[in-house]
């Protein structure tokens, strides 16, 4: 917590800015006081994603989600105004550290208090999913731990459970990939299964200090969600059961939040819930919301011109007293679609000097496709719609892959979760996987995901779609030559292992090759060379 800076508007709406809470790359979080002497939040979101219609309309979404669920387990909405030119929305002060916050106090929570905490977000899910609504972004650092309790916060992408319309943009990974569900990564819509998924994550964390699901990248902890058991080392015993049974990867296996709360019992009340080191955190945020507020003046007129908030629904009423006169605005900037478009000429403009488009590289084609969409590659020239399914029918199971594969000296085969003949109806989709592993710590695994036609979209197609989510620019290079696929992208995430993804027709294959005896320089021809006998093993089936 800071005090307000410079450029910070001296009053949004009818509060008076006291300090900073938080920022990131969607807005500032305001400490401010109403004119009845109230404390509150103010998250106010960057003019400039205001000019995003989508981005609006998903704001609108969050005011609204934050009144509906506004309750004994969250902080409660007092007033918004999401059609300001910078929106905003206040919500309720409450003191006290993120659970994010507090475990970097603290190191982990012990079993009682995991209990406590498990027990007052399992309410609040439940208060969340009676209102009709998905959280869909449940995780430490959207979760208070205050006085008196746990909050939830943050309903910035909760969605109402019955809607069908999509706001975001296809493919948009929208979630914190730790405590996303498989089926949220999977593209599918969501249900309150989903939190109670985050949930088990959150309390995993709470419990051992790091996520139940891990990785090097981005794309290695997605694939780790979808396809890996969680790690629950450091997970007490008695929570252990709780735990992986909210971590199922079926969302109609896991629990309700009913059923957590039945699970865990009655928890005894205490006066002080949270190890001592939180609640002193608690008091010095206090003592230094106290110096904050001696450090302003109580009046004051506002920098910037301010709105007439609008009121929410079933939320306090705040009189807004009329603003003494002030300066004519400034112009105002230019919007951002032209902005967009300046940005576009003066990319393609660096491109006229490198050279040109088409064989711009490096840097130059890097800002390019900052603002122009990179051309997606579809190898052999056919519309994916044309193309019939090439792979079909069962996957082969590891024992006869095993069999047929020779993998380098020391290597053996290693259980795991081998479900070739596992048919998800509604996604159309058959997946397998097989590992072999050495004594010293080296790793091959590879996943197979076959795509069958479906809702008038080829195999091929859903396919595509899917392969194309792990490709980033700059990250996961294209090989435009495996040999044993259609198409494939590497990634070597930290330098220290080797990422290969590729795809044939209607099947997408993921190896992963690590260890320390197989060191980037020398995992690429071990991948290259277990790729293209497990994909003989496929076709030989």
């Amino acid at each position: 917590m800071q005090a307000a800076g410079p450029d910070d508007p001296s009053h949004v709406g009818p509060f008076r800015t006291v300090a900073l809470l938080g920022q990131g790359g969607m807005g500032r979080v305001l400490l401010g006081a109403a004119p009845d002497g109230r404390l509150v939040a103010v998250k106010r979101v960057h003019a400039d994603l205001a000019d995003d219609e989508g981005f609006r309309a998903r704001f609108w979404r969050e005011v609204d989600a934050s009144r509906r669920v506004s309750g004994a387990y969250t902080a409660p909405v007092v007033d918004a105004d999401p059609d300001a030119p910078a929106p905003w929305l206040a919500s309720l002060f409450l003191p006290g550290p993120t659970l994010s916050e507090a475990l970097e106090a603290v190191g982990v929570l012990p079993e009682e208090t995991v209990r406590r905490l498990a027990a007052g977000l399992a309410r609040a899910l439940a208060d969340v999913h009676r209102a009709g609504l998905v959280h869909r972004d449940l995780k430490p650092s959207n979760v208070l731990l205050t006085e008196d309790g746990v909050r939830v916060i943050d309903f910035g992408i909760a969605r109402a459970a019955e809607a069908a319309t999509r706001i975001t943009h296809t493919g948009a990974l929208i979630g914190s990939p730790a405590f996303m569900a498989p089926e949220q990564i999977a593209g599918g819509d969501p249900g309150p299964a989903a939190d109670v998924f985050a949930l088990g994550s959150t309390l995993a964390v709470a419990c051992a200090g790091k996520p139940p699901f891990d990785g090097g990248s981005v794309p290695s902890v997605l694939h780790a969600v979808v396809h890996e058991e969680p790690d629950l080392t450091g997970v007490p015993p008695g929570l252990r059961g709780l735990i992986g049974a909210c971590l199922a990867k079926d969302p109609a296996l896991r629990p309700t939040p009913q059923a957590v709360t039945t699970f865990l019992g009655a928890v005894p009340g205490a006066a002080r819930p949270w190890p001592d080191a939180v609640h002193a955190r608690i008091a010095a945020q206090r003592a230094e919301v106290d110096r904050l507020l001696r450090a302003v003046p109580a009046g004051g007129s506002p920098r910037v011109p301010a709105r007439p908030p609008v009121p929410v629904p079933g939320s306090p009423s705040v009189r807004v007293p009329a603003p003494p006169p002030v300066p004519p605005p400034l112009p105002q900037r230019a919007p951002r679609r032209r902005r967009r478009t300046v940005a576009a000429a003066v990319a393609a403009g660096v491109l006229v000097v490198a050279g040109a488009v088409g064989t711009a590289t490096g840097w130059a084609a890097d800002l390019y496709h900052l603002v122009v969409p990179e051309p997606v590659p579809t190898p052999g020239g056919v519309p994916l719609s044309e193309v019939a399914d090439r792979h079909t029918g069962a996957l082969p199971a590891c024992d006869t892959v095993f069999a047929r594969v020779k993998t380098p000296a020391g290597f053996s085969p290693r259980p795991v979760l081998d479900t070739p003949s596992r048919v998800t109806p509604h996604e159309g989709r058959r997946s397998s996987q097989c590992e072999w592993a050495t004594r010293s710590g080296d790793r091959i695994h590879v996943t197979w995901d076959q795509y069958d036609g479906a809702g008038g979209r080829t195999g091929a197609e859903r396919a595509k779609e899917r392969y194309e989510d792990f490709y980033r620019r700059g990250t996961t290079p294209r090989d435009p030559s495996p040999g044993f696929v259609e198409e494939a992208a590497w990634e070597r995430p930290g330098g220290r292992y080797c990422v290969l993804r590729g795809r044939d027709v209607n099947l997408v294959v993921f190896l992963v090759v690590q260890g320390p005896g197989l060191p980037v320089g020398r995992c690429e021809d071990v991948a290259r060379d277990i790729g293209r006998q497990t994909m003989e093993a496929v076709k030989a089936r």
